[in-house]
C-alpha cells in the first residue's frame, strides 16, 4: 500500500509536532501528534476495508477468438471486468499476459467506469508452441490517502488455456524424418512453372513428365524438364532511430510490433526470413535464412531502441547512383557548344567517373554489397522512422535497383513500393 501525497502530509505533520512536543514539552502538542497517527492508522484501515470489498466483488470474463494456434498466429483477446465500486475509489484494471507473447500496439490497461465496469480488447502474438494459459488480472486502486495494486492470479481470474502448434514449416520438417526413403524421394505433382528443354526418357523419370508430342515426332521417349520455381523469401531491414533525436515510445513500439509483424508473415509464408538490423551506417546484427520465430524475436526486442550513430553518411557520393547517372546520360564526352544542360551533364559524369575511379569505398557500402551478392532474397522491405541522416537509405536502394531487387518501405503503417527512377 503506497500513500498519497495527502498522506505523507499528515505524517510530515505529526512527525513536526511530535518534534515540537519533546522540545517544548507540551501536552497538547503530544495530543495533536497521537490525534495525527491515529487518523493516518485509521485511514489505512479504511482503505484495506473498502479494497477488500472491491476485490470481493470482481468478477472477469476473458474470450479469445481461437483456442488453438498455430505458431507466429496473432489473435485476438477480449476481457469483461465488473465490480461493485466504491464512489470515493478510483479503479484500473490490466490483463496479465503470458510468458511468449508479443502483446499488439493496443493497451492492455484501462480505467474503470463509475458503474464498475470495464474492456479490454487487444491483440497477442504467440511465438512458442505449447500450452499457454492467461494468469490473471493487475488490479490498482486509488483513493486521496492510499493506493494499492494487486494481482489476482487465483482460479477465477485465469484462463482460457491455449494449444499453440508449431509453424507449418517445422511441422513439414519433423513429418519428413518420419518417411521412409521411397516416400521422400516420391516425385512432386506440381514440377515446375515452365518447360525448360526435353531429353530423352531416362529408368527412373517420372512417365507423368513424357512429351507424347516429341515422343511420335521422333519415335523415342522424350521428357520435360521444367523450370525450378524460385520464390526467396524477404530480406527485412530494420533502421533504428539516432538517439541524438527524441523519439516517443509509442513510435518505437509501433516500429517494432511492424518489422515482427511482417518477420511473422514472412516466416508463415517462406519458412525463413533474413534479418538486418541497422543504425545509419552501423551495422547492430544480422541473420540470414533464419527459420525460428523466437530467435527473430528475441533480437528485435533486444536491439530495438536508439542508437548513438558513430558515423554518418550524408557526405558519401553513392557509387550505384553515380553509374546510374553516367549510364543515363549516356557518357563523359564533349558536348557540342551551346548546349548548357549537356555541357553540365559532361561536367558530373567527369567528376562521377573520378569519383569511382577512388579505391577507397566506404565499408557501410561493402557491407550492403556483399549482403545482396550472397543472400538470396526477394523484396527489401525496409523499416525506419525516417528522422534525421536518411542517406544509408538511399545506398541500400540505389544498391538494391542495381541488383534488380524491389524495394518495399513502410510509412505510417502503409508499405509501398519504391519504383526506379
Amino acid at each position: 500500500m503506497k500513500p498519497e501525497r495527502s498522506t505523507r502530509g499528515i505524517w510530515v505533520m505529526a512527525a513536526v509536532t511530535g518534534a515540537a512536543a519533546v522540545v517544548l514539552d507540551d501536552p497538547a502538542l503530544f495530543l495533536a501528534t497521537t490525534s495525527l497517527v491515529l487518523l493516518s492508522a485509521a485511514l489505512a484501515i479504511r482503505f484495506r476495508q473498502r479494497m477488500h470489498a472491491i476485490v470481493s466483488s470482481v468478477s472477469i470474463t476473458r474470450l479469445s477468438d481461437r483456442k488453438v494456434a498455430q505458431q507466429g498466429d496473432t489473435i485476438t483477446v477480449a476481457t469483461v471486468f465488473s465490480c461493485i465500486p466504491d464512489p470515493g475509489m478510483t479503479l484500473s484494471v490490466g490483463d496479465l499476459l503470458p510468458a511468449s507473447t508479443l502483446p499488439g500496439p493496443e493497451e492492455t490497461t484501462t480505467v474503470v467506469a463509475a458503474d464498475g465496469s470495464a474492456t479490454l480488447s487487444y491483440s497477442l502474438t504467440l511465438l512458442v508452441p505449447g500450452s499457454i494459459r492467461f494468469p490473471g488480472i493487475s488490479l490498482t486502486a486509488s483513493d486521496a490517502f492510499f493506493s494499492a495494486s494487486l494481482a489476482m492470479e487465483s482460479e477465477p481470474f485465469c484462463g482460457p488455456e491455449l494449444e499453440v502448434h508449431p509453424h507449418a514449416s517445422y511441422a513439414r520438417a519433423r513429418a519428413r524424418e518420419e518417411f521412409s526413403e521411397v516416400e521422400k524421394n516420391t516425385p512432386s505433382v506440381y514440377l515446375g512453372s515452365g518447360i525448360r528443354s526435353f531429353r530423352e526418357y531416362v529408368a527412373g523419370d517420372d512417365i507423368r513428365a513424357i512429351d507424347w508430342k516429341m515422343t511420335a515426332k521422333h519415335e523415342k521417349i522424350f521428357i520435360r524438364e521444367y523450370t525450378a520455381v524460385e520464390n526467396y523469401p524477404p530480406l527485412i531491414v530494420l533502421d533504428l532511430p539516432d538517439s541524438s533525436f527524441p523519439v516517443a515510445d509509442e513510435k518505437m513500439a509501433q516500429l517494432v510490433n511492424q518489422a515482427t509483424s511482417e518477420v511473422v508473415t514472412a516466416l508463415k509464408k517462406f519458412g525463413s526470413v533474413s534479418l538486418f538490423i541497422i543504425s545509419g551506417v552501423n551495422v547492430i546484427d544480422m541473420a540470414l535464412g533464419e527459420t525460428d520465430l523466437r530467435r527473430c524475436s528475441t533480437m528485435i526486442r533486444t536491439s530495438a531502441h536508439p542508437r548513438f550513430r558513430f558515423d554518418h553518411a550524408y557526405r558519401w557520393k553513392n557509387r550505384a547512383s553515380m553509374r546510374r547517372f553516367i549510364r543515363k546520360s549516356g557518357s563523359a564526352d564533349p558536348w557540342p557548344d551551346g548546349d548548357e544542360s549537356g555541357r553540365l551533364q559532361e561536367r558530373i559524369a567527369r567528376i562521377y567517373q573520378k569519383s569511382l575511379a577512388d579505391p577507397d569505398i566506404p565499408v557501410f557500402s561493402l557491407q550492403v554489397g556483399r549482403l545482396l551478392n550472397s543472400l538470396k532474397s526477394g523484396d527489401i522491405v525496409l523499416f525506419s522512422l525516417f528522422i534525421g541522416d536518411l542517406s544509408h537509405i538511399r545506398e541500400i536502394v540505389y544498391q538494391a535497383w542495381s541488383k534488380k531487387r524491389s524495394v518495399r518501405v513502410s510509412i505510417d503503417n502503409v508499405i509501398s513500393t519504391l519504383a526506379p527512377f
